[in-house]
């Protein structure tokens, strides 16, 4: 870094050297212009799969409506099943009701039967 430090007050005596550095640094900022430009319009097209690929599928109504139809029947499907699952919970409540039921008539039998041995 030194060694550019004392070449500056020789640069700095030399007009046709400025002028040559800053020329070339003028063309190969304009070249890397001129090629982003050429690379922006070719860009490849967005990989499939992509958040762009799914956001294509969501235009328009018509479409929109497809979803709401899909998660009407989702919901309605959700519906049924809690009720089958609520109909079992009832089953399930009476059977148990029963069976304690005639666990305590089989106490009562045992402490009759023992109570007059």
């Amino acid at each position: 870094m030194e060694h550019l430090i004392a070449l500056l007050p020789l640069l700095s005596s030399m007009p046709a050297l400025q002028v040559f550095v800053g020329g070339a640094v003028a063309v190969t900022c304009v070249a890397m212009v001129l090629r982003a430009n050429k690379d922006k319009h070719e860009v490849p097209p967005p990989a499939p799969g992509s958040v762009g690929d799914a956001m294509v599928h969501l235009q328009g109504p018509a479409e929109v409506l497809s979803i709401l139809r899909d998660l009407r029947e989702i919901g309605r499907q959700q519906v049924e099943h809690l009720a089958r699952v609520a109909e079992c919970q009832r089953a399930a409540r009476e059977q148990l009701t029963a069976q304690t039921e005639l666990l305590r008539s089989i106490d009562r039998e045992q402490v009759r039967h023992h109570g007059h041995d």
